[in-house]
């Protein structure tokens, strides 16, 4: 596993190896010895942590360079509350937007 990441993605969700460890039911010198490289996390662990954090396995261990829905994330916490809501609101408009489309299209008008 590459500690480096599961202590990005620990720290970007606000936890402390100690609260990682309580969450997992190990100890914060386990959770450690996985970021230093020194050990890793059982299979069953593993799963654990790529559910707790919603990320991928294969990003975990090194063999992707990406997590397309830990990316997500970081960009969507980059953004103000205010930005957010501007985003929910266009993706609202998108889906009403399909429906007439649709409706129209169904009724043959435009």
């Amino acid at each position: 596993m590459k500690g480096d990441r599961l202590a990005e993605i620990r720290y970007f969700r606000g936890d402390t190896q100690a609260t990682l460890a309580e969450k997992l039911h190990v100890t914060h010198y386990t959770v450690s010895s996985w970021e230093q490289g020194k050990s890793t996390p059982r299979e069953e662990t593993l799963v654990e942590i790529c559910r707790l954090y919603g990320v991928s396995a294969d990003f975990l261990l090194g063999l992707s360079d990406t997590d397309p829905d830990f990316d997500r994330q970081k960009r969507q916490e980059s953004l103000t509350s205010d930005e957010q809501a501007d985003i929910r609101d266009y993706a609202e408009y998108l889906i009403w937007k399909r429906s007439r489309r649709a409706k129209n299209t169904r009724t043959g008008t435009k």
